[in-house]
């Protein structure tokens, strides 16, 4: 077999004394071988002491006279209707009462309707109702108001909600206010929000102590501590008090500045200001303490605010393990661990896994595993990052087999396995050979409606070439593209890496050059798999030529090129 001739699918980027041929404005080297029944209202509203819906032939909702006649009727259906969560059977009633023209609709069961709508999704239906309410002469309160403008800010329609609070027939309160203020802040529209903070003034809707923590904490995060603490000031000069949630916000934000000196002395202030600090703040500073490695200072803090009278909570332990942890202190963080239930604290799955993590780290699974059943007995059931951490040390350790006994145990753990769950164990299997294994779980997972992503690929891809069954690897990467997902550097070196051992490098270019016309940038590693290709078939000097042209291109690095020449 002539390994430098060219081939009929792919044009020859290597001529016969392996020059490359590179293409203009690239950074790949082109070479080839030379080579989805809704319960109806009427079977819920046909007892005889209930009014009976009948539809006209417009489709809208009628009542019959035989029990109650009039609108008072229609107000009562709909709030059964509403009630029962009967949407659309609501709103189409609500239509047809406002084409009666007579009394007008419930401002109750509409509000509530408008709600159920908005919580749905629906805030153009849920507007409906409140234009039929206002054209029908209803008086909507502000209550109905702020539901609507709820409903809009939470699906993103500021504009809408602005709208809304410019032609509202009623004051808006502080409520509506605040509803804007957090939608606003929460996209970063901070100009906006001081411009409807004028407007609230103007109309003499005076903030409360939400209204400011809103925007000092959007202060902090756009403009910085020292204008928010402008804000701060404001308050106290309007007579409005913060509350510790303000005071928590204005800590966070001068940790996030990385003033932790700072954020202590205002913890340590905050009585004077006739505020004491809670469990949030103490977890605050702790966080940043741990996170500037400050394991001292934390310590410390713990105790102090212990004998302050603040518990701690769960949620400042878990701090602290994960600290621990992270610095490989294992030991001290089991004590921390057991300590939590001495001041009132039950750990959760949050406070193993850090420590599960740790030991799997440092291929310690034995320990693990006991580990994991010591929470199982304490009543702490694990959730699917314990597993998934459990999954992938196994398989990194070679227990493949124990890795594919706990994955068929997760569903009736009361755990039902994800994507990663089955990506560790497939992996896990291609590595040590038992490709058949990984694909029959690939089509247990396809099974369970989990889509495989690149990484699934990968692992069968790999394993399949490592088991000389390059055909099917390179059937599988073709397939790909019919699935819309792009192989990845490292899909497609495992197939030239397995063409190349099979002594098919000739096909192992192909198939690069098939790599390039994908759009698929190769890496260092898949030029140095072709080289040792190469050398593999015998085409020694041939294959240190292209080496250093690639390196003089600076494809390759020299260690790269020393290691291949030494093994020649």
């Amino acid at each position: 077999m002539d390994v430098l001739a060219p081939t009929k699918t792919f044009p020859s980027l290597v001529d016969s004394n392996f020059r490359l041929q590179v293409p203009h404005n690239s950074n790949a080297i082109h070479f080839t071988t030379s080579s989805l029944p809704k319960r109806s209202s009427r079977s819920k509203l046909s007892s005889p002491s209930t009014p009976t819906l009948s539809t006209h032939s417009n489709g809208h909702p009628s009542l019959s006279s035989a029990n109650l006649s009039g609108d008072a009727a229609g107000n009562e259906v709909l709030r059964r209707l509403v009630r029962n969560g009967e949407l659309d059977s609501a709103l189409r009633l609500l239509e047809s009462i406002f084409l009666r023209g007579t009394d007008p609709p419930d401002i109750i069961p509409c509000t509530s309707l408008i709600r159920g709508l908005c919580r749905s999704g629906r805030t153009a239906a849920a507007r409906r109702v409140l234009d039929i309410i206002e054209t029908s002469g209803a008086s909507p309160d502000v209550i109905t108001y702020n539901v609507m403008i709820s409903g809009y800010c939470k699906s993103g329609e500021t504009d809408e909600a602005l709208n809304l609070l410019h032609r509202m027939s009623v004051p808006p309160d502080v409520v509506t206010y605040n509803t804007i203020f957090q939608s606003l802040c929460e996209r970063g529209k901070l100009d906006k929000a001081f411009e409807v903070l004028d407007h609230m003034l103007h109309r003499a809707c005076a903030p409360d102590v939400f209204t400011y923590t809103i925007l000092i904490e959007a202060t902090c995060k756009e403009s910085g501590v020292g204008h928010a603490m402008k804000l701060l000031d404001e308050m106290h000069a309007k007579g409005c008090a913060p509350d510790v949630v303000t005071y928590n916000v204005v800590i966070n934000g001068i940790c996030k500045e990385g003033r932790l000196d700072d954020a202590i002395k205002f913890l340590n202030n905050m009585p004077s200001y006739g505020c004491n600090p809670n469990v949030i703040t103490h977890n605050i500073i702790l966080r940043s303490m741990c996170s500037t490695g400050r394991w001292m200072d934390a310590e410390n803090l713990l105790s102090d605010m212990v004998s302050k009278g603040c518990n701690p909570s769960v949620v400042t332990f878990n701090i602290l393990i994960n600290f621990l942890c992270r610095k490989g202190l294992i030991g001290r963080a089991m004590d921390i661990l057991e300590k939590m239930p001495e001041h009132g604290c039950t750990p959760n799955s949050l406070s193993y896994n850090p420590l599960l993590h740790s030991l799997c780290k440092d291929k310690k699974i034995d320990r693990a595993i006991e580990y994991l059943d010591i929470m199982v007995s304490r009543g702490c059931y694990p959730d699917i990052v314990t597993y998934n951490t459990l999954l992938t040390a196994l398989c990194k350790d070679g227990k493949v087999d124990v890795a594919v006994e706990l994955l068929s145990q997760l569903s009736s753990r009361g755990c039902r396995p994800v994507l990663i769950s089955y990506n560790a164990v497939i992996d896990g299997l291609s590595k040590v050979g038992k490709t058949d294994e990984a694909l029959g779980l690939f089509k247990e997972m396809e099974g369970k409606g989990l889509k495989a992503d690149t990484i699934t690929y990968s692992s069968l891809v790999a394993g399949l070439s490592r088991e000389g069954r390059v055909e099917e690897a390179m059937n599988m990467v073709l397939e790909l593209q019919g699935l819309h997902i792009r192989p990845t550097a490292i899909i497609y070196n495992s197939v030239i890496l397995g063409l190349c051992k099979a002594r098919e490098t000739d096909r192992a270019i192909d198939f690069y050059a098939y790599m390039v016309s994908r759009g698929c940038m190769p890496t260092e590693s898949t030029y140095m798999i072709l080289i040792e290709g190469l050398v593999h078939e015998g085409f020694g000097d041939e294959a240190v030529d292209l080496l250093g042209e690639l390196y003089s291109r600076g494809v390759v690095k020299k260690t790269s090129m020393q290691n291949v020449v030494a093994r020649m």
